[in-house]
């Protein structure tokens, strides 16, 4: 796929989206990143995609809001004239003991996790389809999934139904696109530590991985990169990017 003046459109990714917008626009792409609580981050992503020599876009959206996840697809587009590639990355990751668990909470999460991305790349298939093709193809998506669907551990059942869901939304979706747009999912392994994790948490998780560390924002962009940029014969797949996680210890946390 060529990509000099092609647009993506990355949904949230404080940490992960950010270097991943840098890392495209320096390889030619145009940016539009959406954010809900997270401006002040995501607007400084921005703006070094601006002194990357390349162009970008913030839109604050509510994406669990169909409407607005459409007027998000609607803007980058009334900007940059066409969509190439989205990335689903937004995602909210909580804590939620299934003794305590609530129906609101449930629901949250699932709206955040499922219903947000599928909503955002509804609206971006049906303007990637009636757009033309470049190189034989509309655009491309990649969703950010968990390697834990697969292995769940405790604790966050909202959370890993929804990206379970999720991943079989984007295969979905590349049976229902193909052959204009290829789909493809990533599932990481912890890429940092949240916040409110121990040193114990950490050790543990670390002991439960195979290649005994923690990945990074890298592990998973230069996956990404090489789906949007190096390849048109991909779809339907999910990758993990686990350091071997899935090999080991599935009762162990995130």
């Amino acid at each position: 796929m060529t990509t000099a003046g092609k647009t993506v459109l990355i949904t949230g990714g404080r940490r992960v989206g950010s270097d991943l917008a840098r890392t495209l626009a320096a390889r030619g792409w145009r940016v539009a990143m959406t954010f809900h609580y997270s401006r002040e981050t995501i607007e400084q992503t921005i703006a070094d995609v601006a002194a990357a020599g390349s162009h970008g876009l913030a839109v604050q959206a509510d994406l669990t809001d169909p409407s607005q996840a459409e007027a998000a697809v609607v803007a980058t587009i009334g900007r940059f004239g066409r969509l190439d590639a989205l990335v689903n990355m937004a995602s909210v990751f909580r804590r939620t003991p299934l003794v305590g668990l609530t129906a609101a909470e449930f629901d949250r999460l699932i709206a955040a996790n499922l219903a947000a991305p599928a909503y955002t790349a509804i609206a971006a298939a049906r303007a990637m389809l009636g757009q033309e093709a470049i190189d034989g193809i509309r655009g491309k998506m990649v969703f950010l999934g968990d390697w834990a669907t697969e292995r769940p551990y405790k604790d966050y059942l909202p959370y890993l139904a929804a990206k379970g869901g999720m991943t079989t939304l984007a295969t979905t979706l590349a049976v229902e696109l193909a052959p204009w747009i290829p789909v493809a999912t990533i599932q990481p392994a912890m890429v940092d530590a949240p916040p409110n994790f121990t040193e114990q948490d950490k050790r543990e998780v670390l002991d439960a991985t195979p290649l005994r560390r923690f990945g990074s924002a890298a592990d998973v962009n230069r996956l990404i990169v090489y789906l949007l940029d190096e390849t048109d014969f991909v779809t339907g797949v999910s990758y993990r990017v686990d350091g071997g996680r899935f090999l080991g210890d599935g009762q162990a946390g995130a």
